[in-house]
């Protein structure tokens, strides 16, 4: 089977979609290049279909389809690192209240006049925009030098402004000097040369940087060969990628480049962080590299591949074929498909870009407050605002290093930080885990919001659940974060006649429900965990399937799963 690895492309893009007119690509065509390459297999309902849009209907994976030259062309131009085009400088989001002001583009005449991150556009040449929509966007285009009339809303005040039409070069990758120090690389996109841009940056400007923050929010991907260059740049030569492809293979990529800083580093991410953006955030996360600051990002782990002129000339004519053909696992083995990466600190998204100003702001000197997630101290700054270092101590899990400097930095916890501080904030810790032996465990999944309470600060530590339910529990978690699917196809293909005569009689007093499950927890997660063993408390032969285990045994055991397979930070 031929691959197009330098056309892989590994994204869920911002591209609206429409149903696509009549093509030159025939059904037959597509089911070639289906057969050959998607990774989840065909289903037999596939060749009873009678038109493309059909065909992908029946699939139900909404990475694989087929894109007109129109659309092709407009999902290139997402990914370019430069992008050339007439406005007025503004990068906007739909709201019910007008289009709101993202980014303001620097040399442009939005920067000129004044506007700003957070300003609402609420008419455009006398027209509402409220709610807003694309009809509303496109009135701010138009021909490079005509002037355009915008009423912008900021707090209680309404603002009315001329703008000039510019030509814009907008770069997927940019550099600010933030403060002192402080390097900010905003990142919007993985385009074809993304990566060597990134490297150049770093060059260019690590003599004056003290530490680097990399804005990976709202990036959806990309090319992956970007990414990994990304991951060279930052950690040096090594593999950080796998590609498993629909038979099975597992195929290993990396960098050979050196790392241009050794700079500490810390990524933002968000929700809409996906795809090439998680395996640089989860690269960067797992090998200690820096901190990821911010929510769980989208879940997106396979890798799809472009199809088009280039690759068959006698199926596209500018059109192209848009097919998942890869799960991807990052540097540690791990997969983000579904759970996404979990940050090191889970900050609110507009908590987030303060929260990381704070870490990078003060020094030795004068910080009352060091964070070491791992060899980086991280001086806070002390001249942040309360609300921020609120933010910062919540986020903050049990086992991170933390030092208050009262007179001599002194080890200490995040609630003892916040009182010598005099910090009020909201702990996620549970009250009535300090007795605990699982404290530490149950904290460090409740600051990561992966466990939840019985009401307000109380977790209820020794309240029972049946051994049964626990295991079942770990086992359908097991699944859902797709973290073993081999081991777990192999326990459950083992599960029957074939089984071992001791497996049999092990998992025999268990419900059929459960069965699989404890098979999992049991043998099948000893390879993933380098030979660690079961997770279980006791051996399955002396456990009672009906006995009560406690709250705190259940989420201790969720938590050594976790960790043991690296999927927590």
């Amino acid at each position: 089977m031929k691959k197009y690895l330098s056309r892989l492309v590994s994204a869920l893009l911002a591209l609206i979609l429409l149903t696509a007119p009549a093509s030159a690509l025939t059904v037959d065509q597509a089911l070639e290049l289906l057969e050959e390459n998607y990774y989840y297999g065909l289903p037999d309902e596939a060749y009873q279909a009678e038109s493309l849009e059909q065909l992908f209907a029946l699939l139900g994976d909404p990475y694989t389809y087929y894109m007109t030259a129109e659309e092709y062309a407009a999902l290139l131009e997402l990914t370019e690192n430069e992008v050339s085009t007439v406005g007025v400088g503004v990068i906007l989001a739909f709201t019910d209240q007008g289009l709101l002001v993202d980014t303001v583009l620097p040399e442009s005449s939005a920067q000129a006049a004044g506007v700003q991150p957070g300003d609402l556009i609420v008419s455009v040449d006398g027209a509402s925009c409220v709610p807003a929509s694309q009809d509303h966007l496109d009135l701010l285009r138009g021909q490079e030098d005509t002037q355009v009339s915008v009423t912008l809303r900021r707090g209680d005040s309404t603002l009315s402004l001329s703008l000039t039409r510019r030509a814009l070069v907008m770069r997927n990758t940019r550099f600010t000097l933030l403060g002192e120090g402080l390097g900010y690389l905003q990142c919007t996109s993985f385009g074809l040369d993304t990566g060597a841009l990134f490297t150049q940056l770093l060059q260019e400007h690590d003599e004056e940087v003290d530490c680097w923050v990399i804005d990976l929010r709202g990036n959806s991907g990309g090319y992956v060969n970007s990414a990994l260059d990304m991951l060279g740049a930052l950690n040096g030569p090594d593999y950080y990628l796998y590609f498993e492809e629909y038979d099975g293979r597992t195929l290993p990529y990396g960098s050979n480049a050196e790392a241009a800083t050794g700079k500490p580093v810390i990524l933002l991410v968000d929700g809409a962080s996906a795809s090439a953006s998680e395996l640089l955030s989860a690269g960067v996360r797992d090998l200690d590299r820096g901190l990821v600051v911010g929510s769980r990002t989208f879940g997106k782990g396979v890798a799809q591949t472009l199809f088009d002129e280039e690759t068959h000339p006698e199926y596209f004519e500018g059109d192209s074929l848009r097919i998942t053909t890869d799960r991807f696992y990052a540097a540690a083995g791990t997969t983000t498909d579904r759970v996404g990466v979990i940050p090191t600190l889970l900050v609110d998204d507009a908590m987030a870009p303060a929260v990381v100003q704070a870490l990078c702001g003060g020094s030795m000197e004068t910080s009352s407050l060091c964070v070491m997630p791992g060899s980086d101290p991280f001086y806070v700054d002390p001249d942040a605002d309360p609300a921020v270092l609120a933010a910062l101590l919540e986020a903050l899990p049990p086992q991170m290093r933390i030092f208050y400097n009262g007179g001599v930095y002194t080890q200490c916890s995040a609630p003892e930080a916040a009182a010598g501080m005099g910090v009020s904030y909201n702990s996620r810790w549970f009250t009535d885990v300090a007795d605990s032996c699982y404290a530490g465990p149950i904290n460090a999944m409740a600051v990561l919001g992966l466990v939840s309470g019985v009401g307000g600060e109380l977790f209820n530590p020794e309240s029972p659940l049946t051994q049964e339910e626990f295991l079942a529990i770990m086992g359908r978690t097991a699944r859902y974060l797709n973290f073993a699917m081999d081991a777990y196809g192999y326990a459950v293909e083992q599960a029957g006649e074939d089984l071992p005569s001791d497996m049999q009689a092990a998992i025999a007093p268990y419900s059929d429900w459960a069965q699989s499950s404890v098979a999992v927890l049991t043998w099948g997660l000893q390879d993933v965990l380098d030979g660690a063993g079961s997770m279980l408390f006791a051996p399955l032969y002396s456990m009672d399937p009906s006995a009560p285990i406690l709250r705190e045994e259940a989420a201790a055991g969720m938590y050594a799963v976790l960790s043991g397979l690296e999927i927590l930070p």
